[in-house]
């Protein structure tokens, strides 16, 4: 059984190794070393990929949504000799995340904090989280990074972390920003789980987005569960897993 599980997340890393060069996560560009060392990809046996925030050397924040359903996940360690897999051993969603918030338009925490089996390369280092419990203001300038498509529905576009800066338009629920420029920029498939930095500090969680108009797809508004307001949360979760 091991051996087809790891099949299955190799098999996914196969297609995203095919994956031709491009210049954005949608309308962005690749990303720094310093946006490398903080954030990782994450694959699962159902063929999806997301990307999650370090926090320890064996613990990453992610979004809830991409550790659901039940599934095997992995974490992507891109190495000279080629790709490794670390195993994701435990997943603590948010207790107030509702999986049906995207059906039924009521936002909810769609944060995830997972351990890993085994401790990432040195070149990792834990990324700073906000504590900031008040909701930005309108036109604050956020980046995002994410190793999502750079076309909704390129699957070979994606495995690349890239980063784009785009402006709050508003917030919702009182724990999630929603980001535009109105030029075709944001997060894709397989951005979700990724920050949204102010300051160099993750202040938010991609969790999803749309087309222009609010239609499915990439390019029109992004959405991301603010990190202040659930630090209490995060903090007290990091510390029962065990993670160093």
């Amino acid at each position: 059984m091991r051996r087809l599980v790891l099949a299955a997340l190799v098999a996914s890393l196969a297609a995203l190794s095919l994956a031709a060069p491009a210049h954005a996560i949608v309308g962005g560009r690749p990303a720094e070393a310093e946006l490398k060392a903080e954030t990782a990809m994450i694959v699962s046996t159902r063929g999806a990929s997301c990307t999650g925030v370090v926090l320890a050397p064996n613990a990453l924040l992610t979004a809830a949504h991409c550790v659901q359903p039940a599934a095997d996940y992995a974490v992507v360690v891109f190495e000279a000799a080629g790709p490794r897999l670390i195993p994701i051993t435990r997943i603590a969603l948010h207790p107030s995340f509702d999986p049906n918030s995207f059906a039924t338009r009521r936002p909810t925490p769609d944060l995830a904090l997972v351990r890993l089996g085994e401790p990432l390369p040195a070149g990792f280092r834990p990324a700073r989280l906000s504590a900031e419990p008040a909701l930005p203001a309108r036109r604050t300038a956020f980046t995002l990074a994410g190793f999502g498509v750079t076309r909704d529905g390129d699957g070979k576009s994606a495995g690349t972390l890239r980063t784009v800066e785009l402006p709050s338009i508003g917030t919702t629920g009182g724990i999630m920003v929603r980001l535009s420029d109105g030029a075709a920029k944001g997060g894709c498939t397989g951005d979700s789980g990724g920050p949204a930095y102010l300051g160099g500090i993750v202040a938010g969680i991609i969790g999803w987005s749309t087309a222009a108009g609010g239609a499915r797809g990439c390019g029109g508004v992004t959405g991301a569960t603010l990190v202040g307001p659930q630090r209490a949360w995060i903090d007290a979760t990091v510390r029962g897993m065990g993670t160093r």
